[in-house]
Parts: C-alpha cells; sequence; structure tokens
C-alpha cells in the first residue's frame, strides 16, 4: 500500500500529492468521478434548496418560526451546493494539475465551509427538534415564548460558533482539533435523541387522555391536531438525522483510519467518495421535506407551476 509524506507536502495542515507516474491511475479515476459527481449534485442541491426557501418566502403560511427553521437548513444546504462542491471540484482539478498554491487555498476555504455549514445544518436538526418538544409543552403560550426573529437570532448564534470552531480554533489546533466537534457532536446527538423521545411519550400520554375524556370534544380535537403535528414533525427530524448519519459515517470512518494509520492513496480516495457522500446529503434533505410535510409539498408545487407558466393555486 502507497503511503504518502505528510511533512514535505503540507498545507495549514492538509496533505499535497497531485498525481504522479505511481498513482496516476488511481487518483486520475477518482478526480474524475468525484467530480462529475459533485458538478450534477451542486446543480441540483441549488435548484432543491433554492425552491424549498422560495416556497416559505412566498407562502404566509409558512411564516413560523418552525418552517423558517426549516428553511434555515435549506440555507446552508444551499451553500454547500453554491460553494462547497465548486470548491471541491476546483481542489480536484488543482490536486491533477500538481498546482500546489491553488491546491492550498481552495483547500483550505473547501474544508472550513465544508465543516461550517455541517456544523450549521446539525445543529438546526438538534433545533427543529427542542422546537417540536417546547411546542407540546407550552401549546397556547409557544406562540408569544418561539418567535421568527427569535429563531433568526439563534440561527445566527449558531453559524457564529460554528465559525469560530471551524475556522479559528483550527488553526490554533493540530489533529487535536477534532476532538472538539466529535463532542459537540455526541452532545448534540443525545440532546436531539431525548427530545424526540420526550415528544413521543407526550403523545402517548395525550392519547391515553382523550379515551378517558370524551367530553369537551371540539376542544379535544383541536389540541390532538396539534400533537399529532409535533409528532409528524419528531419523525421527520428522525428521518433528516439518520440520513444525516448514513451520509456521515463513511467520513469519520476514513477520519479515524487516517488517524489510527500512515495517510495512504487509498485513504484519499476514501475521503473523496465519502466527502461527496456528505455533499450528496445536502440534495437530499429537500427531498424529505417534500415527502413528510404536507404544506412545503404543496407550497414547492405552487413554485414549479408558476415556472411552468400555470400560475398558483
Amino acid at each position: 500500500m502507497k503511503t504518502l509524506n505528510k511533512t514535505e507536502t503540507t498545507c495549514y495542515g492538509f496533505y499535497f500529492t497531485g498525481v504522479t507516474s505511481d498513482n496516476t491511475g488511481e487518483l486520475f479515476v477518482t478526480n474524475i468521478l468525484t467530480c462529475i459527481l459533485n458538478v450534477l449534485f451542486s446543480i441540483i442541491t441549488c435548484v432543491g434548496n433554492s425552491t424549498i426557501l422560495l416556497a416559505i418566502k412566498n407562502t404566509r403560511d409558512l411564516h413560523s418560526p418552525s418552517y423558517v427553521l426549516l428553511g434555515c437548513l435549506a440555507f446552508s444546504d444551499l451553500l454547500v451546493g453554491l460553494l462547497c462542491q465548486p470548491l471541491f471540484v476546483g481542489v480536484k482539478i488543482a490536486e491533477f494539475e500538481r498546482s500546489f498554491t491553488v491546491y492550498c487555498w481552495l483547500r483550505m476555504l473547501q474544508t472550513r465551509s465544508a465543516w461550517t455549514t455541517a456544523g450549521v445544518s446539525f445543529l438546526i436538526v438538534a433545533a427543529v427538534s427542542v422546537d417540536r418538544l417546547i411546542a407540546l409543552h407550552l401549546h397556547l403560550r409557544y406562540s408569544a415564548f418561539v418567535t421568527v426573529s427569535r429563531v433568526l437570532q439563534a440561527t445566527l448564534v449558531i453559524w457564529i460558533l460554528s465559525l469560530i470552531l471551524c475556522v479559528v480554533l483550527r488553526f490554533w489546533m493540530n489533529e487535536e482539533w477534532f476532538f472538539i466537534p466529535l463532542v459537540i457532536f455526541v452532545v448534540v446527538s443525545v440532546v436531539l435523541i431525548v427530545s424526540t423521545m420526550k415528544i413521543f411519550q407526550m403523545v402517548r400520554r395525550h392519547q391515553r387522555q382523550i379515551k378517558r375524556q370524551t367530553e369537551v370534544l371540539s376542544h379535544l380535537q383541536s389540541n390532538t391536531v396539534n400533537v399529532l403535528k409535533c409528532r409528524k414533525s419528531a419523525v421527520t427530524v428522525l428521518y433528516i438525522y439518520g440520513l444525516f448519519m448514513i451520509c456521515y459515517v463513511p467520513f469519520f470512518g476514513t477520519l479515524i483510519t487516517d488517524m489510527l494509520h500512515r495517510y495512504t492513496i487509498k485513504i484519499q480516495i476514501a475521503y473523496d467518495f465519502s466527502g461527496t457522500v456528505i455533499f450528496v446529503n445536502s440534495f437530499i434533505n429537500p427531498v424529505v421535506y417534500c415527502w413528510r410535510i404536507r404544506e412545503i409539498k404543496k407550497a414547492v408545487k405552487n413554485i414549479l407551476r408558476g415556472w411552468g407558466g400555470g400560475g398558483n393555486e
């Protein structure tokens, strides 16, 4: 197995190999395939998430904190298609051309932007789950406590924290830097799972109460609709989280292998393909929204009809 010298060709902690006579076949095929995939998914990721953002913006019924949170997630995914994937393709081209200076700058920008958008997306997914739990707990007081402006402020804080972790701290620490996002990932995962379990517990408790209290039927029916919506939202969050984990597991597996063994051509190839799988996750999320959320599906259909000249409903 070919190994790479980490000390002679490094740039801000990244390893530059280029394409040589020893690895032309392997890296050339990898570069071509990953470039094609990223160009393709960059386009459809931008189209998909832009459509979701337009649907939320143009539909008054979707101007609520929970949908705005999904819009913030779509914006983060949109940046993956607009920024991260084109930079990835630029890195592959510079690598193949053995242009170390271009590679250095593009790789730095690509890695920082990828880690930042990934961190933001994951934190927003957890925030959506917590938001649904708060909606169940507060019920009628929810709209007074959770507002669109507060959601946007919280999202801004998430972006600032992610930028600090992925841009500033990465320059101050070497491989130890990875353990900071790892700890955050574990903590946020626990919060997301616990909040989702709480939602299902409250839904079951509410359904038992309905069976006992058949009187005051109109009030119970209205409350039931809200509870079931929260339950459906929680299931949607689980789908998004599950797909998130599926797309990220190959990358983290490659990262751990790299930390435990010497950096090799095969590890570099694994990084390229697993990184591409992560980017594909930003295309999958809009598909989940349209599949699981009826209001967004209807709004997206209206957008598409407008583009096709059919007008809105």
